[in-house]
């Protein structure tokens, strides 16, 4: 049975709760407390699956036991049930918890939430990589690209509009600012289309405070991992996400879904950077394996880590709150069937670009066959050259 841990300060929110989820009691064991040193003390005695805390709490508050909570036992799914209005205190929170609900949160929501917490935390079995993700508060930005951001937002006639199309040359950025715009603290209820509208919808003083306050960006250290090209990968990665998203437009795709196949096409090789920056020298070691013996990455991948980028990407991006289509997009692009009804997907516009950018396609011409997808090819294709081409991306 699953166990989760409730924090708050007031007694009766605690009774609210043990009311509202009496119905789950056969479900989960749930234990409520009302201090974050109570929590920690429990933490420490016994295993927890999920942590639930307020943020505005007397000595010890939410921010404080979820940063304690990430580095003692970043195994524990970490959740914020707040009603603070405080905007920085939420910031704070939202980079630190891997969801956050707003109350009052009904039962049906919460439920929800905290069961597809579960079911996702059991998706990436190497229990040492699951700790790694659960401890990230943010990616490392292409450091031309976080200097031009920070330059940009010390000047007072910087446009939102522009410090939304600097996020969005950068990988770290544009996955961070998609994590809070899907808070519920911001009750995201529009589709967001591009990071730079993401950026917009947040405000400057929401992004500053995100950048300049709460340190939620931070910069690739090239020395110290000069094997690995993170200006190659936000290339490749928005090189697919603009042929995802004509590939999704020629098959006669949604709004949503042609906007989710940008999004997920930019952000699908997400995991690599992950892997690269927190296990340097293994993902050497994948590099050196592709190579040598003329493997896919993620093969390698899976020969070293016992899971590869996609599974890792998808996992992050759960775990930050992003939209269940991106993450699907992500954990997905590697895993693919030939299924005729995929060709309504964001999914499979973002496998098809991928491969089309990685290898040209040619080795796709089978499956684009069964799926009665072939004709279009040389369309994709010359799409493809001017993308690449044009330095689009």
């Amino acid at each position: 049975m699953k166990r989760i841990l409730f924090v708050d300060d007031e007694p009766r929110v605690l009774d609210g709760l043990k009311r509202m989820l009496y119905p789950y009691r056969n479900d989960w064991e749930m234990v409520f407390v009302t201090s974050g040193t109570e929590a920690l003390q429990l933490l420490a005695a016994s295993e927890f699956d999920v942590l639930m805390t307020d943020v505005r709490m007397p000595q010890m508050n939410g921010i404080e036991l979820l940063a304690e909570v990430s580095k003692r036992h970043p195994q524990v799914v970490r959740m914020v049930l707040s009603g603070t209005a405080d905007q920085e205190m939420t910031l704070r929170s939202v980079t630190l918890a891997h969801q956050y609900l707003v109350k009052p949160c009904d039962a049906k929501t919460l439920r929800t939430k905290v069961e597809h917490a579960l079911n996702f935390h059991r998706t990436l079995e190497n229990p040492i990589l699951k700790q790694i993700i659960a401890r990230l508060h943010s990616l490392p930005s292409i450091p031309s690209v976080y200097v031009k951001l920070m330059g940009a937002l010390q000047s007072p006639d910087v446009s939102i509009r522009e410090v939304g199309e600097i996020i969005a040359q950068d990988l770290g950025m544009t996955a961070k600012v998609l994590q809070l715009v899907n808070s519920a603290f911001f009750g995201m209820g529009r589709h967001i289309a591009t990071p730079a509208e993401a950026a917009v919808y947040l405000g400057i003083d929401t992004v500053k405070a995100l950048a300049l306050s709460v340190s939620a960006f931070s910069q690739f250290n090239a020395k110290a991992l000069s094997f690995f090209s993170i200006e190659a990968l936000q290339q490749h990665s928005m090189a697919v996400g603009f042929l995802a998203r004509n590939i999704a437009k020629s098959l006669g795709q949604s709004r949503v879904a042609i906007d989710d196949a940008f999004l997920g096409g930019m952000l699908h090789d997400i995991g690599k950077l992950v892997l690269a920056s927190n296990c340097p020298e293994q993902y050497q070691r994948v590099q050196h394996l592709a190579q040598e013996k003329a493997m896919a990455t993620f093969e390698a991948e899976r020969e070293i880590f016992g899971t590869s980028h996609d599974e890792v990407g998808g996992y992050l991006l759960w775990l930050w709150g992003l939209p269940d289509a991106i993450t699907e997009i992500v954990a997905g692009h590697h895993r693919l069937t030939v299924d005729p009804e995929l060709t309504g997907t964001p999914l499979l516009a973002v496998y098809l670009a991928d491969g089309l950018v990685n290898a040209g396609g040619e080795h796709e011409v089978d499956r684009l066959a069964a799926l009665g997808l072939g004709d279009h090819l040389p369309d994709w294709k010359s799409q493809r050259d001017a993308i690449v081409g044009g330095n689009r991306c």
